[in-house]
């Protein structure tokens, strides 16, 4: 069995799959960080470690860096619920970028998600617009904030990795606030510019709920994949 890394961004993310994991009978158990300051979680199950990293390319790299030195792994994943580009994917469909080294590609097939591209923004994509432009500009089926970062310096240390993401939000759709406006500049969300922004636009209340039940089902429909891949 291959020494495997697995990255989320968000404790959100990473709670579903720790659930699946149990329930197929593979008890993840929490572990010590080697720099607590530098933020993250960490969890153990066998051969396969998961880190969660927080949001962003900066906490990207530096997790991702602590968590590479650390495990020295054959291969990694990274995984989360990102933006959808492609006109007419759905809520919770799941797509992967996989190296073959990662041994990947055919199980996750398998089990229901399909090969696509993942685009690397270091903001967050808001506007339909905006996602319709990176889609013709990258050609890629879905955005997120962390796993370029990951895989890159998965590439400068010849060690095979591999992108799972599922749908959190359709191309076609606007996000119901920007929320570049809500983090802090070391990407933590902060709840003061939240209820500001919030005051300001009461009518995107219904549509942040929607959003979080679309990120739950689309993490959960990632776990029970991801799981049984790895």
């Amino acid at each position: 069995m291959k020494r495997s890394l697995l990255f989320f961004a968000m404790p959100s993310e990473a709670a579903p799959f720790l659930r699946e994991m149990r329930r197929l009978g593979r008890q993840a158990t929490s572990a010590s960080l080697p720099d607590a300051a530098a933020g993250g979680r960490r969890y153990r199950s066998g051969d396969l470690e998961i880190w969660v990293t927080g949001i962003g390319h900066s906490n990207a790299v530096a997790v991702g860096t602590m968590a590479l030195d650390t495990v020295q792994p054959e291969r990694v994943v990274t995984a989360g619920v990102g933006g959808a580009l492609r006109p007419g994917m759905k809520v919770g469909d799941v797509i992967h970028d996989a190296e073959e080294q990662t041994g990947l590609a055919g199980p996750l097939s398998t089990l229901g998600s399909r090969a696509g591209l993942c685009a690397l923004s270091r903001t967050v994509v808001v506007t339909a617009a905006q996602k319709s432009a990176l889609f013709l500009s990258a050609g890629a089926d879905i955005v997120d904030m962390e796993s370029g970062a990951i895989r890159e310096l998965c590439r400068l240390r010849s060690t095979p990795s591999a992108t799972v993401r599922s749908v959190s939000d359709q191309a076609e759709a606007d996000l119901p606030l920007d929320f570049n406006r809500v983090y802090t500049g070391s990407m933590k969300l902060s709840p003061a510019r939240l209820a500001w922004e919030i005051l300001r636009r009461p009518s995107a209340v219904p549509g942040l709920i929607r959003l979080g039940s679309h990120a739950a089902l689309a993490s959960e429909h990632l776990a029970s994949i991801l799981a049984k891949a790895l």
